[in-house]
């Protein structure tokens, strides 16, 4: 929308002649709906240790839409309510191809047996990537998904339940900042 109000507004200053207005050209808002909503993030040069102990990067999943989210293993409210909400996103959007990439940012504790262990005890299949990303990595990466999370004296972390779709070159197209708004990124999903 924002683009679209720049375009406008761009146009109108563009008219400075005293004859009648041409008609303004078509948009096509579903061009609009669908844009990207910003770069990708695969070029930022995070890396993280994911379930089997190897290093990758946040374009782990390049070439297939992909569902991004934070997280910690030893949660035990917030974190496994998320993941059943992606695995239900999944399920909804019907794509086979779509991917997740789930990032700690508790890597003191999520240690690549840790993560293992979520992962056989979720049954998360091939399509799920789970990571720990360092305390810098992670904070960057929480700032660029928009994700804010704190961690309590207690170990704990009080932290939001964002996911954030992302297109096959990993540029942002949908997002869900509460649990069960899966219309965004259902919507995002089926383009």
């Amino acid at each position: 929308m924002k683009r679209l109000v720049l375009l406008l507004a761009a146009l109108g200053a563009c008219r400075t002649s005293q004859r009648a207005p041409e008609p303004l050209p078509a948009i096509d808002a579903a061009a609009i709906e669908t844009a990207p909503l910003g770069p990708s993030i695969y070029e930022l040069p995070l890396s993280m240790r994911d379930a089997h102990g190897a290093t990758i990067g946040l374009d782990v999943h390049r070439g297939q839409p992909t569902l991004v989210a934070m997280f910690y293993a030893s949660c035990p409210v917030a974190c496994p309510v998320l993941i059943d909400e992606i695995r239900t996103t999944l399920a909804e959007s019907g794509r086979t191809d779509a991917r997740v990439l789930l990032v700690s940012f508790d890597a003191a504790r999520d240690t690549p047996e840790k993560l293992s262990t979520l992962v056989a005890e979720r049954g998360l299949d091939a399509r799920w990537t789970v990571a720990a990303a360092s305390d810098g990595d992670a904070r960057t990466l929480a700032a660029v998904l928009g994700v804010k999370y704190r961690r309590l004296d207690n170990g704990e972390f009080v932290h939001g339940s964002t996911i954030v779709a992302l297109d096959a070159e990993g540029r942002p197209i949908g997002r869900a900042d509460r649990l069960g708004q899966r219309d965004g990124l259902l919507s995002a999903l089926s383009r």
